[in-house]
């Protein structure tokens, strides 16, 4: 018989020495924002903004390939050039119907920085475009942040329901014992049972809440947060991650607008500045280029052609104005930004040292309240207190704890608000 029971334990035994226990997933606020940022649809446009441009440019480039083109051209013509007196042996005679096919060939040889104008204005304002979806992006930070702290402070509360829980089954089977002995009253155990119910009820609204919350952060990051372990940030790391000067998206996004003006003010210049192209044409026609020649001639011609077009000078004063109001506006963005910024700093600062300061009494108040509690259990079984003051006292000791858990995540929100105010 104790064979067959060793052989049946053994197979067990070595199963749970080979194969270690399993441990909980943990998960991070950083991992979330980072899934949340993956997650989000905006995230996309980053990339078609990019592919966008490299459009954009590769069409700004192709303005230096050289460009052939074809043109024909028949007419007929009621009057023709005649010579004034005749020449002896010679016929000059131009038809009233002339043909011609050309060919050309042009090659830029200076656009006047067109084409390199495009692209500085292009890539600007692709950092633009890419600066505002960063700045939406980073809002969400916040959005996560606020749902993961609120996870941890619903599991602080969860956690302190269980020390209640435990105190009042404690209390409740030394009433019971009481009672079985003709030393306590029903109602005194009565009471107790209507603080566990009470306690229970807690229980059950913040796994509710709990479960709403993640289910929240699940569609944020696109993942199932289901069995995972909500890790609660270390303070002083958290601190320690916060930039001394503001380094947030908008900052990105104000630099990348002043230099989209910058570039915008360099293309008024190659607007106003003279093209040079070399051609070379090829054609057949009648007449050709004798036109004393009543027949079909092939012909050929090259050289260089500028174009200078001053009508942008019309309008140059006006559009470096404008661009240059629009500069100032930016940098008055950007100083009005970085004040609010300083200011908000300033109040969450504040609140962190504020939230400290809490906590450091909220140590002190749980100690004199857990002491308070243990003695009047030592009271109310020597009979010197009732079981109202007791339960007074047990209530006390569990509102100081849900109180310093509370100020708990509030020091963290007050970081993590500092930090997403200064940027991460």
């Amino acid at each position: 018989m104790m064979q067959r029971i060793i052989r049946a334990i053994c197979p067990a035994l070595l199963a749970a020495c080979l194969c270690p226990p399993a441990v909980q997933a943990q998960v991070s606020i950083g991992q979330c924002m980072e899934l949340a940022r993956e997650n989000y649809p905006q995230v996309r446009q980053l990339g078609l903004i990019e592919e966008a441009a490299r459009y954009d440019i590769a069409s700004a480039a192709k303005s230096w390939l050289p460009h052939f083109t074809v043109s024909g051209k028949a007419s007929y013509q009621s009057d023709v050039v005649e010579m004034p007196f005749d020449i002896p042996g010679f016929t000059f005679d131009l038809p009233h119907d002339q043909y011609s096919l050309v060919g050309e060939i042009s090659q830029t040889i200076w656009d006047g920085g067109v084409s390199g104008s495009q692209k500085r204005v292009t890539a600007s304002g692709v950092d633009v475009q890419k600066g505002q979806v960063e700045v939406s992006l980073y809002a969400l930070n916040e959005r996560v942040e606020k749902i993961f702290l609120g996870i941890l402070l619903i599991d602080a509360q969860l956690e302190q329901n269980g020390i209640l829980e435990k105190s009042l089954e404690r209390n409740a089977s030394y009433a019971q014992a009481c009672i079985e002995n003709g030393t306590a009253y029903k109602s005194d155990l009565e009471m107790i049972e209507v603080s566990m119910l009470d306690c229970e009820q807690q229980r059950e609204e913040l796994q509710k809440d709990r479960v709403a919350y993640v289910s929240m952060l699940e569609k944020l990051t696109g993942t199932s947060l289901a069995g995972q372990e909500f890790i609660t940030p270390d303070e002083n790391v958290a601190m320690a991650g916060i930039p001394e000067e503001a380094s947030r998206p908008e900052l990105q996004l104000y630099d990348a607008q002043l230099a989209q003006q910058d570039a915008l003010a360099r293309q008024l210049n190659s607007k106003i500045s003279p093209k040079f192209t070399l051609s070379l044409q090829g054609g057949v026609g009648r007449p050709g280029l004798n036109i004393l020649k009543n027949t079909f001639q092939p012909y050929w011609t090259a050289g260089v052609k500028m174009t200078w077009d001053i009508g942008a000078l019309y309008t140059r004063r006006d559009e470096k104005r404008k661009i240059e109001a629009q500069t100032r506006k930016i940098e008055s963005d950007r100083e009005t930004f970085l004040f609010n910024t300083g200011l908000d700093a300033t109040q969450m600062r504040s609140s962190i040292d504020k939230a400290r300061s809490q906590l450091e009494k909220d140590k002190k108040i749980i100690a004199l309240r857990e002491s308070i509690r243990s003695s009047g259990e030592e009271q109310y079984r020597g009979g010197v207190i009732t079981m109202t003051d007791l339960m007074s006292r047990i209530d006390d000791e569990y509102n100081a704890r849900v109180a310093e858990s509370i100020h708990r995540i509030q020091l963290l929100m007050a970081i993590y608000d500092l930090k997403n105010c200064m940027g991460y």
